[in-house]
This record gives C-alpha cells, structure tokens and sequence, in this order.
C-alpha cells in the first residue's frame, strides 16, 4: 500500500538523482536515496518541503518517489494564472509562456546564444 508523506529534503545526490528525506512525523527517521519523479532536472535545496509517496507494510517503509516540492509560505508562486506555464529559478530568473498569445518571456542576467535561425511565420 502506498502512503502519502510530507518529508523534509535532508541531503541531495546530485549525480544521482536522489535525496534522504526526514519524516519528522515518524520521530524524525531519515529514508536514503530516495529518487524524483520528474522529466528534467531540478534539485530541491536542503530544507525544503516535499511531497513523497512510499510504499509501507505493516507500519515499515520501503521504497518511494519524491514527488516535488510544495506552495507553502516561504515557496509561493512567482506568476500564476488559469492560461500560463511559469517557471522560477532558484536565483530568481524565470520564463513564463502564454498559449493564447504565442508569447514566450524570459528574464535572466545573461542569455548565451551560439547560434540562431530565425523563420518568419507563413500566413495563411
């Protein structure tokens, strides 16, 4: 059977994709290597608040999946909207589409482009 939990990012694995999770509801009990479920790459820092599903049998846990991390109060949405994709980074850049326009905005420092080609859409 599997359980929802709501565990604290210990230590991070970068390479491998993994963290140790405290459950502080269960005294605290440390879980290792414990992977993402995610199609990208983005580590949470230590100390955050993630949602994580494990397997558990009589009162045991056994493996799991993190699931990502929460809106709590120190985490809020940097954008939101019912129509928009929002993505913050980290150090506070971000990119933020919008399907009903075509419209994609990026805010960072510094953008390194190698190379560009440029179509212009066919009307018609």
């Amino acid at each position: 059977m599997a359980t929802l939990f709501y565990g604290i990012i210990s230590s991070i694995n970068y390479s491998s994709g993994t963290a140790n999770i405290t459950l502080q509801d269960r005294e605290n009990q440390v879980i290792q290597g414990v992977p993402f479920l995610s199609a990208y790459y983005e580590m949470p820092r230590p100390g955050e608040t993630v949602a994580v599903l494990f397997e558990e049998l009589n009162g045991q846990i056994g493996k799991g999946v993190i699931l990502g991390t929460l809106f709590l109060d120190g985490n809020k949405p940097g954008e939101y909207g019912p129509d928009i994709f929002y993505k913050q980074f980290a150090d506070g850049a971000g990119m933020k589409y919008t399907p009903d326009s075509g419209e994609l905005e990026i805010k960072v420092k510094k953008v390194v482009v190698n190379e560009i080609e440029y179509k212009a859409a066919q009307k018609g």
